[in-house]
């Protein structure tokens, strides 16, 4: 009766323990209150300092500015230029000159004085074509510029929102792993328990100590990944500073629920929307407008050109300014094969853009494809993994009613307590996997 007693208070005991434990761990950091220096992230906050701070998509934009300077600078051409120049210099006089002081005479240790001052334009009236084709080839390469700012835009978010799921998958792992040592503390608590009663075999006692001990391992492998996780976000969101540390909420972002479009539609918005596209057929044509300016280096150039110079020299500044102006028309009949090579390197970049346009469009449809099916996969994967985890928890509460009564075993309840922790890691991977195939397939077709 007396042993019977001790079991029946040590069940007790167990299963109080047990209970918390077929349910995920509170977050370590509770609801607005975050360690110094940490900043809990949403996917939308991180977004929006990746905008401000990621280096590359800044370059990306020092990129269009330098395009937008070559297009202005493309401009030079067709414009007038007005040059003034000055020049003061002395220096020794050889020989006789007569000034308006009389007769001077010269020698090493006589200096004269001399001036000049000019000033001058120069207008290119016509090329036929050839400043205007550069014009237009120096535009397009900046329209080409801003849509790669776009591509840049596009990508820093994907990159940031990747990273951000993989944080969040990573601290929901921990959470697992969390749950999971509690409840191996528990069980090996009501181990220790049922053997000070005489009840179980202390053997029951060294089974559950290496269970709790592997369970610990597991969490601290769990964390490990974590920080690897949360450095990744830092990297991809492009914070600088060390002081600053992202910590991101243990929920992910509201996936879709909805049925993603039929093929035929995801690839009609992405042709409409990618801004790859946008730059490949700004490049393309800019690569015309260049071989068109090319071609156009044979021909003939009109120019005007005007100027004024003074010269007053030593003993006499009555000299006046004098003037010349006149209209010039250049024509290079050879030039030893410069506008054949341009235009050879001209066509070649034509054919290379083409190529690039037509390459994306091929793989378009297979990436569009493929991320519209992983999204499938995965919805259903989610389903049945949630399937699994309500199977798992049940078969654990019975597992333990069974250990608590004297009726199962350390290894019924640690094969049961294995299936909880792999199921709920199979359905953090399968929501990890299913967001992410969201991600991809809102970068695939360029929408927020």
């Amino acid at each position: 009766m007396k042993w019977f007693s001790a079991m029946f208070l040590a069940a007790l005991i167990g299963i109080a323990a047990a209970q918390p434990a077929a349910q995920p761990a509170a977050p370590t950091t509770a609801p607005g209150v975050t360690p110094a220096g940490t900043e809990v992230l949403t996917l939308e906050r991180a977004i929006e300092i990746a905008m401000r701070q990621q280096p590359s998509l800044r370059q990306t934009k020092a990129q269009l500015e330098a395009a937008n300077g070559r297009a202005e600078l493309s401009r030079v051409g067709a414009r007038p230029t007005i040059g003034l120049s000055g020049t003061l210099a002395t220096g020794s006089s050889r020989g006789v000159g007569t000034g308006t002081m009389g007769t001077v005479e010269g020698g090493f240790f006589t200096h004269t004085e001399s001036t000049n001052l000019q000033a001058s334009a120069s207008w290119r009236i016509y090329d036929f074509g050839q400043t205007a084709a550069s014009i237009r080839a120096a535009e397009l390469n900046a329209d080409a510029a801003a849509a790669a700012v776009g591509t840049s835009q596009l990508d820093v978010r994907t990159g940031v929102e990747t990273a951000y799921l993989e944080a969040v998958a990573r601290r929901k792992l921990v959470e697992v792993a969390e749950a999971t040592v509690k409840s191996e503390d528990a069980h090996l608590d009501q181990a220790r328990r049922f053997v000070a009663a005489q009840a179980k075999d202390p053997i029951e006692v060294a089974q559950a100590q290496s269970r709790d001990a592997n369970a610990k391992s597991a969490l601290a492998q769990a964390q490990s990944n974590e920080a690897i996780a949360l450095a990744n976000l830092r990297s991809a969101i492009g914070w600088v500073d060390p002081a600053n540390s992202p910590i991101v909420s243990p929920n992910w972002p509201t996936p879709s629920e909805a049925e993603p479009p039929v093929l035929a539609a995801l690839v009609d918005t992405a042709r409409k929307t990618r801004p790859e596209i946008v730059q490949l057929d700004k490049e393309l044509q800019a690569a015309d407008a260049s071989l068109d300016a090319a071609r156009a280096e044979r021909r003939p150039v009109l120019s005007a050109n005007a100027s004024t110079v003074w010269s007053p020299g030593t003993g006499d500044w009555s000299p006046e300014p004098s003037w010349s102006a006149g209209l010039t028309l250049s024509w290079n009949l050879f030039d030893g094969g410069r506008a054949s090579a341009d235009a050879r390197i001209a066509r070649a970049n034509v054919q290379s853009a083409i190529a690039s346009r037509d390459a994306l469009l091929v793989t378009l449809t297979s990436q569009l494809d493929s991320s519209r099916s992983q999204i499938v996969a995965n919805r259903a994967n989610v389903q049945a993994s949630t399937e699994a985890v309500t199977a798992a928890r049940a078969q654990l509460q019975l597992a333990e009613a069974r250990y608590t009564q004297g009726l199962g075993s350390q290894i019924e309840l640690a094969d049961a307590q294995t299936a909880v922790t792999t199921a709920q890691g199979n359905l953090v991977t399968a929501e990890f996997q299913l967001s992410t195939a969201w991600a991809q397939l809102r970068r695939q077709t360029a929408q927020p």
